[in-house]
């Protein structure tokens, strides 16, 4: 099967166009406005964070020659401990933003005469169930993690042989894409079926999410690589090379110059980049049951409750899709 049979890419482009055309200033300045400010706090954090693993340093190699204390170096590590903790949570929160920002494309795919503004953004950001989104994020982070686990530990175990080290790397890193593409679509799952989320575990968007993905990941991928990479690596290649040519005349206004529009552009080409993943989900469910994916997935109300475990009572159980259910749900949807 052609694995752009389901969202072709030619289609696609066009309705991405349609999707993000009307409006666009009114999208940039919010969504570009939070990813500057994300990126310029973050380097500001790292610049800090970094002084401290110096100032760390230094105290352990005084603390030989007896001209620090113990106090001084836990005083550093908690210091390096805490700015590394607000790098993580200035991420979540672009990740919310992020979110927020594609929630309301969704919204405008499904209601035409939404508008992606300051303002809507906004209102999604602020009837984000924080807690139970960080819980999806952190979820696919460990899931990942437990996925590369196995052939990590292999390649401490033949570390003395290079091509072995590098081709477990490669692995990894296929790993690691592959399973990205699986869970990529569970916020957007979690937020279709939203109130059936209240009492369960979050595992449950990714299992979807793995379900829903089954043939578009290859599809899912390719969009991504012409509309999303292409661009910005073609745009990065223009202007570094007048960076590099700034770096090589000692001329730094060009340096700074390339730098400049590098930034500018992929902040540009932010609210393209949001709208292709609203997009794909919203095309892709086109084909698929979305009820389907989360078979077998949500423990019945009586379970949660504790009605379940009473004297006498019989629950009732949900079956799990088979094999051929998954096959023929692409069918049965059409």
């Amino acid at each position: 099967m052609n694995i752009l049979s389901r969202v072709p890419l030619k289609e696609f482009t066009a309705k991405l166009k349609d999707l993000v055309k009307p409006g666009y200033t009114k999208a940039m300045w919010p969504t570009g406005g939070f990813f500057l400010i994300y990126i310029a706090l973050t380097a500001l954090l790292v610049y800090v964070d970094l002084s401290f693993v110096s100032t760390l340093y230094m105290n352990l190699m005084m603390l030989m020659y007896g001209m620090a204390s113990t106090s001084g170096i836990l005083l550093a590590l908690l210091e390096l401990l805490g700015v590394f903790a607000l790098i993580l949570a200035l991420g979540f929160w672009f990740n919310f933003i992020s979110t927020a920002v594609v929630f309301t494309y969704q919204d405008r795919l499904q209601h035409p005469d939404v508008v992606v503004s300051p303002s809507t953004i906004w209102k999604n950001f602020k009837h984000l169930r924080k807690n139970q989104l960080w819980r999806i994020s952190l979820y696919t982070g460990l899931f990942i993690f437990l996925w590369t686990l196995p052939l990590t530990i292999v390649g401490s175990l033949v570390s003395k042989y290079t091509w072995a080290v590098y081709t477990i790397r490669i692995l990894n890193y296929l790993i690691i894409i592959w399973k990205s593409y699986e869970y990529s679509q569970a916020t957007l799952l979690y937020r279709e079926k939203q109130p059936s989320f209240l009492g369960q575990s979050m595992r449950h968007a990714l299992t979807a999410s793995r379900r829903f993905m089954g043939g578009l990941k290859f599809n899912f991928l390719l969009l991504q690589i012409v509309l999303v990479l292409l661009p910005i690596v073609v745009w990065s290649a223009i202007f570094g090379g007048v960076a590099y040519y700034g770096i090589y005349t000692a001329t730094y206004f060009f340096m700074y110059l390339g730098y400049a529009l590098i930034v500018l552009g992929i902040t540009a080409y932010l609210p393209v980049v949001y709208a292709i993943s609203a997009l794909f989900y919203e095309e892709a469910k086109k084909h698929i049951k979305v009820d389907a994916d989360f078979i077998g997935l949500f423990k019945p109300v009586e379970v949660l409750t504790g009605e379940a475990f009473q004297y006498g009572h019989e629950p009732v159980v949900e079956e799990k899709p088979t094999k051929k259910a998954k096959k023929g749900k692409a069918q049965a949807a059409k």
